[in-house]
């Protein structure tokens, strides 16, 4: 019953160069399932700065805001969530002739705020989609990061947001 010295030295032996061997082979299976792995795909990452990913046509990203279309009818407002749209305007002194849209719509009032808190807002898209005139829109605009959250407060009526328009219009 008892094992001789030589039986026990004989099984640890052939056991030290099986593990040796199964560190081997599990060590080689791994790779081998990478590198089948790494030549059969194409791979995922894009060159960000030179290459942009095309994303879905109904993505909702950037809010854009066609003031020159704007009726002033807070209704995107009204229907916001998160209460981050700011809109005030005045009505149209009288005699004074009546601006169409683009729709035809008749511009009854004068847009005097329209204002946008982008870090407040959840991109629902509530307020897109109650717009009469079709006027508020997502863009496919994605790149808008700022560095302090002031920066996020987009006046539509300022003259560089509004040179936007002939940028995303055009989408």
């Amino acid at each position: 019953m008892a094992t001789t010295i030589s039986e026990s030295n004989k099984l640890t032996f052939t056991g030290y160069f099986r593990n040796i061997y199964e560190a081997f082979y599990t060590c080689g299976k791994g790779m081998w399932i990478t590198f089948k792995y790494v030549w059969a795909h194409k791979p995922v990452t894009i060159e960000y700065p030179e290459v942009k990913e095309v994303l879905p046509e109904k993505a909702r990203m950037r809010l854009f805001n066609d003031a020159e279309n704007c009726i002033s009818c807070t209704q995107c407002a009204l229907s916001c969530p998160v209460d981050c749209i700011y809109i005030a305007s005045k009505p149209r002194p009288k005699g004074e002739e009546v601006p169409k849209t683009t729709n035809g719509s008749p511009i009854r009032q004068i847009l005097t705020q329209y204002t946008i808190d982008t870090a407040l807002c959840c991109y629902c898209g509530l307020c897109t989609t109650v717009c009469p005139t079709e006027c508020l829109t997502h863009s496919h605009d994605y790149e808008y990061s700022q560095y302090s959250l002031s920066g996020m407060k987009v006046d539509y009526l300022n003259d560089d947001v509004r040179a936007w328009r002939e940028r995303i219009v055009k989408e």
